[in-house]
């Protein structure tokens, strides 16, 4: 698992979701907890592209713990693939099968949320908030028009990651490779220098059209407060566009950021054609492994924010139809708790939700090493940060959209307020549905 996987998009589900609320859990939960407080029975718990030679003895010494920790309980673990899980869950939704515990993203747990078919944490355990990064908690709950406000699962583990720069491509068009930008003001001032200087040189500052979350990390706001609407075309935002135009018409931003099915950012970043890229920890990984010669020219900043950093991050949701509601609850917090949280991420190159996690030393490495660097700036921004996509935000609608329209701006078609509008509009709809 080299980055966080992206969060689910259910197309049109919530619609189905919403005929199911008298329907079961899943068949497995056929037993509830004793009326003493004590568990038992079983319940089944799903992951998502998980079960393979690297995680699987993970998962299966956590279940065998927890079983013996608690006679009489039996957790059936089940995985299913990265390709159609969407559908997977949209299906055993609409027909009440859903597992009793789910890894998910925000945005699947919001439209699940939403038909009422996910359990409130915070008003089945609120003592649970004390347990979880403030910002990690705040991104699992929701609320909006026709969702009760509360917290649709537990946090699991999260991910961030800096700002990598070619040392190669900054020195080639005169830049100084000991004061480079973290911020974005910063950086928009940068590409205009070298939109003079390298624009017709074949070496463009970025790659890439800003994604959802860099408007939050720029100072837009996404949402009204009681999060009904959507205000991403406010002026704030539509500067921030005028930026990429600006980068875009001088030479600083790529050409091929504007093909939606361009997917070669990396590659140029590694052939000194782009001076910078956001990345992960598995970013330099990959750069080590196969382009040694950018790996000794590498250099890591913060990433890239007026604000503060987006994080991503994953959950743990209980099915609101489960048989074992006891059982489902005490054996998500358990997959979360800080201990467990903590070995997952260390093995997966990610980072725990959990409070005072991040001060274990494999978060806080020594080392002058790039990977230490790297990981030591992830770190802080994961204390720090926000989930700045709404969970109403669906990547592969709002996103796409979003993505569609500042394209058409950034080539003069039309202005990008008017861009920002019409994706106002687009994902307004969508929100009401």
């Amino acid at each position: 698992m080299g980055s966080m996987k992206k969060a689910v998009a259910i197309t049109g589900a919530a619609a189905m979701l919403l005929s199911m609320a008298a329907c079961g859990g899943d068949d497995t939960a056929n037993k509830s907890g004793s009326s003493d407080g004590e568990l038992s029975g079983e319940i089944t718990f799903q992951t998502w592209n998980l079960k393979n030679d690297k995680y699987t003895p993970y998962f299966e010494d956590l279940i065998a713990s927890y079983e013996e920790e608690h006679p009489g309980t039996k957790i059936n673990w089940v995985d299913q693939p990265s390709e159609g899980y969407e559908d997977k869950l949209s299906a055993d939704a609409a027909a009440g099968s859903l597992p009793d515990v789910i890894d998910m993203g925000p945005n699947a747990a919001y439209i699940l949320a939403k038909a009422g078919t996910l359990l409130n944490i915070a008003a089945e355990d609120p003592e649970a908030k004390d347990l979880y990064l403030e910002n990690a908690w705040n991104g699992a709950t929701f609320k909006g028009e026709g969702l009760e406000e509360g917290t649709y699962g537990f946090p699991w583990y999260l991910n961030t990651g800096p700002t990598f720069y070619n040392k190669a491509a900054v020195e080639a068009c005169g830049a100084d490779p000991e004061n480079l930008p973290t911020t974005y003001d910063d950086f928009f001032a940068l590409a205009d220098e070298i939109g003079k200087t390298c624009g017709d040189q074949g070496i463009s500052m970025l790659a890439k059209l800003p994604n959802s979350e860099n408007y939050g990390e720029y100072g837009v706001e996404m949402m009204n407060k009681d999060r009904t609407s959507y205000t991403f075309n406010s002026d704030k935002a539509v500067e921030f566009v005028e930026h990429y135009k600006s980068m875009y018409d001088t030479g600083a931003l790529s050409k091929e950021a504007l093909n939606a099915n361009w997917n070669g950012e990396t590659d140029a970043f590694k052939e000194g054609t782009v001076m910078a890229m956001a990345g992960s920890l598995y970013s330099v990984g990959d750069f080590k492994e196969n382009a040694p010669e950018v790996y000794e020219n590498l250099i890591v900043t913060p990433r890239l924010a007026n604000t503060s950093a987006n994080i991503f991050m994953e959950m743990l949701v209980v099915n609101s139809q489960t048989q074992n509601k006891a059982l489902a609850i005490d054996f998500a917090k358990y997959v979360t708790n800080k201990e467990n949280q903590v070995a997952f991420d260390k093995l997966a190159n990610v980072f725990p939700s959990t409070v005072d996690s991040m001060d274990d030393p494999f978060f806080q490495p020594e080392g002058d090493d790039l990977e230490s660097e790297a990981m030591r700036i992830s770190s802080a921004q994961i204390e720090t940060g926000t989930l700045w996509v709404p969970p109403e935000f669906s990547e592969a609608q709002d996103t796409t959209n979003l993505r569609e329209q500042v394209a058409l701006a950034i080539q003069g078609k039309q202005t990008p307020q008017e861009a920002l509008d019409a994706s106002v509009q687009f994902s307004d709809e969508r929100l009401q549905q």
